[in-house]
């Protein structure tokens, strides 16, 4: 089990969590949306966007690049959930218990050398002093939790196959257009099918 790999399996475990408690609160309407009265004057989201997009668009790219990500891996979840119903109803078993017979048969024991390669790279700030003892039932909780979501993503891929079936994922990444000057600086050909647009922030 590589130390690199799950401390990036940290990171995006975090993010999840962080993100998908935002999007639990707080839902994203269409542009066209009323979100704000002035007399007669209604103002929708879309405005609002634009003027964000125009301020700061920065942050506005990253924060649906954001909300993108979190849609994507809940998206993969329910996409999975799907194919764990079909093959379960195949097996004439309930979703729940197809995936613990098959998680039993296939995760491996968390040793203490998988613990402490984690906690070897852990820094300053995410050991916050603690020890490797303090942290070692935190550490196996967290490693046993990643190998059971590396695993279930192998199976639902395996069953996939097994299945023929089909998956289409038909949610699109955020775009926007970033208008260009003809005195711009450009590396390339003009008529590039993919193009790279650096920001600079002169300070």
């Amino acid at each position: 089990m590589g130390v690199n790999r799950s401390v990036l399996w940290s990171c995006v475990l975090l993010l999840v969590v962080g993100v998908g408690a935002l999007l639990s609160k707080q839902q994203f309407g269409s542009s066209d949306e009323v979100v704000a009265r002035v007399g007669d004057r209604e103002i929708t989201l879309g405005e609002v966007e634009k003027q964000w997009r125009e301020i700061d668009v920065g942050s506005f790219l990253q924060v649906s690049q954001s909300r993108y990500d979190a849609l994507v891996l809940y998206l993969d979840m329910v996409v999975g959930n799907q194919i764990l119903e079909m093959e379960a109803a195949n097996r004439g078993l309930t979703p729940e218990t197809l995936l613990r017979q098959e998680l039993s048969s296939r995760l491996t024991p968390i040793t203490d050398a998988d613990v402490e390669r984690f906690y070897n790279n852990l820094g300053e700030q995410q050991t916050q002093g603690r020890t490797l003892e303090q942290l070692r039932g935190p550490i196996n909780n967290f490693l046993q939790q990643q190998q059971s979501v590396e695993v279930r993503a192998t199976l639902i891929a395996e069953l996939s196959d097994s299945l023929n079936v089909r998956v289409e994922r038909l949610l699109e990444p955020p775009r926007m257009a970033i208008a260009r000057a003809p005195t711009d600086p450009i590396k390339g050909t003009s008529s590039a099918i993919v193009e790279i647009i650096e920001f600079s922030d002169f300070q």
